[in-house]
């Protein structure tokens, strides 16, 4: 294959981390390659020597263009991406090229939420259980960055972007965690969003399916699967007072892990259960689980003050990320609930909120541009000016035994620079609020 890159012209097309990879492999390798961005604007990093076009494509462009790999941030449909696949071109992303080129095992992840925590958990299990595993994809490396390392197992994260642009991944096992409403600016429809994730089960030998979403259930037949709940089950992983099951049996009591709320229960089950596929026992699995140290920004807490729990869920930029916070955390609540939310809703209905906000919130604080439609779902909502305001109202209104949880439900690009700064604004202003 690597031969047969040498002979190849190729377009890279964005130059952001992914594209940036994409070039300094297929360089290597001896491709002929050049470099697309759709940014008129586009800087070019010091590292990349060879012929860059920013914005509008040249006519000619894509003649003797064997392949362009698409970085994730670019559409299919984009009018230069269009135009290029009727000049014959074929279109990839860096996933399809791993795909043809690694003969490491591979686990695919995917969801709406949760499958950075996913992944890495897995990654962390394998690798405390004495493998080599790497963590890669939309998460960790680029995964072309991998190739040729002697890793035991690769475990990807994969976005709907990197999927719609795969056809051949081979996963040992692969998993959807859950599609809720997100990214519709890009697959239009939740059919075309929820297709894409489907995409991962194509060659994939053993499903690792939650029963809980008919979206997550393979649309076509794989041979091997386990299932898993957040209920009570005989087979495969459920949960029973606090404690998963395998098989019916306890294995893992909550309380001795660091991962909160019911969805993490999920995530720990998805995760636990391709660490069988790849051998490992379940008594080293659930050992590893306990030694995790939870994402940043994932449903975290980040201070207990005079008994208020402070939760930092700031990477919950849809409506089902914060959905699933709510339903995770609210279930076992025994004081107030107070959310945190709004911010760019990036056009989704935030409407769905409103049945997990009646049933499990005490009180609503909304900031930014779409924080008004969160917070007039339900009686008694409040729409402050910025982060620190509601943080001061939050603790304000808690008392000992109450939770305060930020989880926006929106983007956070309308008042901050990413969600990692709204939570640090979100951390110093709890430091303001408690003095700690």
């Amino acid at each position: 294959m690597n031969e047969l890159l040498a002979s190849q012209h190729v377009v890279v097309a964005g130059l952001g981390m992914t594209g940036q990879s994409v070039v300094r492999f297929l360089t290597e390798t001896g491709a002929s390659v050049k470099v697309w961005d759709t940014r008129p604007d586009a800087r070019v990093p010091d590292n990349i020597t060879v012929p860059v076009t920013a914005g509008e494509v040249p006519a000619g462009y894509w003649e003797n263009v064997d392949t362009l790999v698409l970085s994730p941030g670019i559409s299919p449909s984009h009018p230069s991406v269009k135009s290029a696949a009727l000049s014959g071109v074929e279109v990839i992303g860096d996933i399809e090229l791993f795909a043809r080129l690694s003969r490491t095992p591979a686990f695919g992840i995917t969801g709406s939420n949760g499958k950075t925590t996913v992944t890495l958990l897995l990654t962390h299990i394998l690798n405390q259980a004495g493998l080599k595993a790497c963590a890669a994809g939309n998460v960790g490396r680029p995964v072309l960055d991998t190739i040729g390392e002697g890793f035991d197992y690769m475990v990807l994260e994969l976005s709907s972007f990197q999927l719609e642009t795969t056809s051949s991944l081979n996963l040992l096992a692969a998993t959807i965690l859950n599609v809720s409403d997100d990214h519709l600016d890009r697959h239009g429809t939740m059919a075309a969003y929820a297709n894409a994730k489907q995409r991962i089960f194509a060659h994939c030998q053993h499903a690792v399916i939650w029963q809980g979403h008919p979206e997550t259930i393979p649309q076509s037949h794989i041979a091997e699967t386990t299932l898993y709940q957040a209920s009570e089950s005989k087979t495969g992983f459920g949960f029973v007072n606090q404690v998963i099951t395998w098989q019916g049996k306890a294995v893992l009591p909550m309380s001795e892990v660091k991962l909160v709320g019911t969805h993490n229960v999920l995530n720990i089950q998805a995760a636990l259960a391709m660490a069988l596929v790849a051998g490992v026992s379940i008594e080293t699995a659930c050992n590893g689980v306990k030694t995790f140290e939870p994402a940043p920004h994932r449903c975290v807490e980040i201070a207990n003050t005079q008994g208020v729990r402070w939760i930092d869920d700031s990477k919950a930029t849809n409506a089902g990320a914060t959905l699933a916070a709510l339903e995770g955390l609210g279930r076992d609540k025994t004081g107030k609930l107070i959310l945190i939310a709004g911010g760019d809703g990036k056009g989704a209905d935030l409407s769905v909120l409103r049945e997990p906000l009646l049933q499990y919130v005490d009180l609503v604080l909304t900031i930014g541009k779409d924080g008004r439609q969160i917070s007039d779902l339900i009686p008694g909502g409040h729409y402050l000016p910025d982060l620190p305001s509601a943080v001061q109202l939050a603790a304000q209104q808690a008392e000992p035994g109450d939770m305060v949880l930020l989880s926006p439900a929106c983007a956070s690009i309308d008042m901050f620079d990413n969600y990692a700064h709204r939570a640090r604004v979100f951390a110093e202003a709890v430091h303001g609020v408690s003095g700690k």
